[in-house]
């Protein structure tokens, strides 16, 4: 009776082993189809809204009268307008590539107004940016105020927080270089990181009556007590002479 009853139990709890076995292999079968049918879903939601590839444009920013808008319809039309006025709205085109890359290739460019009051509306399409063309007209670079209105501007593009998230590069196009007066694209960009280090250390002061780190934007890998470089910035920064009327691009 004692080898029945132990045997017995020994079925019984074999059973319920059996039992739970089953039970945790298909909660584990329910929850990998669960995440299956998430993943799934997150993957739709991302291809219907476009996030996955949001990033598809060329945008052209930079101080009203830089050359922006000759610069864009160089690209648009292969040849410079004959009378620009400044922009009060964004403009869009597909322009047609040239050189190492297929004739078939098209780049989707926009040209967003330099205008200071029109500058808020900037982020949307710095969130679209897969490159950013920062126009400045290199023939101004002796005359302090344009040059921090630039730096200024420039540092707002380089701090959004989408570019620094996706490192978009950055192309600071100095414009107008066909002209005898212009300075070079190492001045200029000595210029600008001489205002944008101004920025930053006025950006830390403040930041220490506003709650400390948080308000400070750091777009470089610059260390304490050097000198900012926009070499050093987490989105690549480089420098070229630009002629927007001469085909010079």
């Amino acid at each position: 009776m004692e080898g029945e009853a132990a045997t017995t139990t020994t079925i019984t709890e074999t059973v319920v082993t059996i039992t739970e076995t089953t039970r945790e292999v298909s909660l584990g079968k329910v929850a990998l189809v669960l995440i299956l049918v998430l993943l799934l879903a997150y993957l739709a939601t991302r291809h219907v809204l476009g996030i996955g590839n949001r990033r598809r444009i060329t945008l052209l920013v930079g101080p009203a009268g830089s050359g922006k808008t000759t610069l864009f319809r160089q690209l648009q039309n292969g040849k410079p307008p004959a009378l620009t006025v400044t922009s009060v709205r964004a403009n869009e085109c597909e322009c047609g590539v040239s050189g190492d890359r297929p004739a078939t290739d098209v780049v989707k460019v926009a040209d967003y107004p330099g205008h200071v009051k029109l500058r808020s509306g900037c982020g949307a399409y710095l969130d679209r940016a897969k490159r950013i063309v920062f126009v400045t007209d290199a023939l101004v670079y002796n005359q302090s105020d344009r040059v921090r209105e630039a730096a200024s501007f420039l540092f707002e593009v380089l701090k959004h927080p989408s570019v620094l998230r996706d490192r978009v590069p950055v192309l600071i196009a100095c414009n107008k270089s066909e002209r005898m007066n212009a300075f070079s694209p190492e001045f200029v960009k000595k210029r600008l990181e001489k205002e944008i280090e101004v920025l930053l250390s006025t950006q830390g002061d403040l930041s220490d009556t506003v709650g400390g780190a948080e308000g400070n934007a750091n777009i470089a890998s610059t260390k304490e007590g050097q000198a900012f470089k926009v070499s050093d910035c987490y989105s690549k920064v480089t420098a070229a002479a630009v002629s927007a009327s001469k085909g010079t691009i």
